[in-house]
C-alpha cells in the first residue's frame, strides 16, 4: 500500500511578517521623500515666477519713471496764418485807381518789366513762411516780372529777416508800411502785381494756389507754375499778422530805398 503523503500548505512568495514592517517602512519613506521633492521642486518654481515678476514690475516702473523724467518736446509753433475774408479781394481791386510811387518805380518795375510786390512783416512768424515761398516763385516769373518785397520793419530788422529766411530778392524796409497804407494793404502776405506804366492792376488778400495762377495767368507764365510749388500752399488765401504801422495810424515817415539782395537769381 501507498503510504499517505501529508498535504503541505502552499508557502507565500512574501517573506514572513517580522520581514514585511521594514519593507513597508521603507516604500512609505520612499513615497514621502519623493512627495518633499516635488514639494520642494514646486516652491522653487514659484518662488523664481515671483522673482521675475517682481523684476518685471520694477524694471517697468523704472522705464515709466526714466520716461516721465525726459521733458517732452516741445510743440513746434505754427505761424499764425489766417483766412482772408471774401471781402478782402473786392476792397483791394475796387475802381478807385492805385498807382507806384515815382521814388519805387524805377527799382521795382526793372528794365521796364512789371512788377511783383509782397509785403512781409519783420517781426511775424507767417511772414518767414511767405518770404520762402517768394524766394521759390521768383525765378518762375524773372523773365515776366521783376519780385520785390516790402518788408514793414527797420533797415536792420529786415536784414536779419532777410538772412533768417535766406530771401533771395530785393526788398524795402519800410518802417511804418507807407506802400501798404497807400493801396490799402493791412496785412503780411498779401501781394500786388504792378503794370509796366506803374498802375496796379491787382492785388490779392493773401497767398494761395489760386492766387499765384491768377498771376502766372495775367503775366503769360509758361510753362506754368511747378505743382511741387503749389502743392506747399492753401487752397484758400491766407495772411499773416497785421501791419502794425497800418492798422495804427497815418504815416509820418518817407518811402525807403530799394535794399537788393545780392544773388545770382536776382542778378540775371
Amino acid at each position: 500500500m501507498r503510504s499517505q503523503i501529508p498535504s503541505q500548505q502552499p508557502r507565500s512568495v512574501w517573506p514572513n511578517k517580522s520581514c514585511q514592517e521594514p519593507l513597508t517602512r521603507l516604500a512609505s519613506s520612499v513615497i514621502a521623500d519623493r512627495q518633499r521633492m516635488r514639494a520642494i521642486a514646486l516652491i522653487a518654481t514659484a518662488g523664481l515666477t515671483i522673482v521675475s515678476v517682481a523684476g518685471l514690475v520694477l524694471k517697468t516702473a523704472g522705464f515709466g519713471a526714466a520716461r516721465s523724467a525726459v521733458p517732452e518736446p516741445a510743440a513746434a509753433k505754427r505761424p499764425s496764418l489766417h483766412a482772408a475774408p471774401a471781402g478782402d479781394v473786392a476792397a483791394l481791386n475796387t475802381d478807385v485807381a492805385r498807382r507806384l510811387p515815382s521814388a519805387l518805380a524805377p527799382a521795382i518795375l526793372a528794365d521796364g518789366h512789371p512788377g511783383v510786390v509782397v509785403f512781409l512783416k519783420a517781426d511775424c512768424e507767417c511772414s518767414k513762411g511767405f518770404a520762402i515761398t517768394a524766394t521759390a516763385l521768383a525765378p518762375h516769373l524773372q523773365r515776366f516780372a521783376a519780385c520785390t518785397a516790402v518788408i514793414e520793419g527797420t533797415a536792420a530788422d529786415a536784414d536779419a529777416f532777410a538772412a533768417a529766411t535766406g530771401l533771395a530778392i530785393p526788398f524795402i524796409a519800410q518802417a511804418e508800411s507807407e506802400l501798404a497804407r497807400e493801396w490799402g494793404v493791412q496785412k503780411a502776405g498779401c501781394f500786388a502785381l504792378v503794370a509796366a506804366d506803374g498802375s496796379v492792376e491787382a492785388v490779392w488778400p493773401g497767398i494761395s494756389r489760386q492766387g499765384l495762377r491768377d498771376l502766372a495767368g495775367r503775366l503769360g507764365v509758361e510753362p506754368p507754375l511747378p505743382e511741387t510749388l503749389l502743392a506747399e500752399l492753401p487752397g484758400a488765401a491766407m495772411a499773416g499778422c497785421p501791419l502794425d504801422s497800418v492798422t495804427s495810424g497815418p504815416a509820418t515817415g518817407a518811402v525807403n530805398a530799394l535794399r537788393p539782395i545780392a544773388s545770382s537769381e536776382t542778378s540775371q
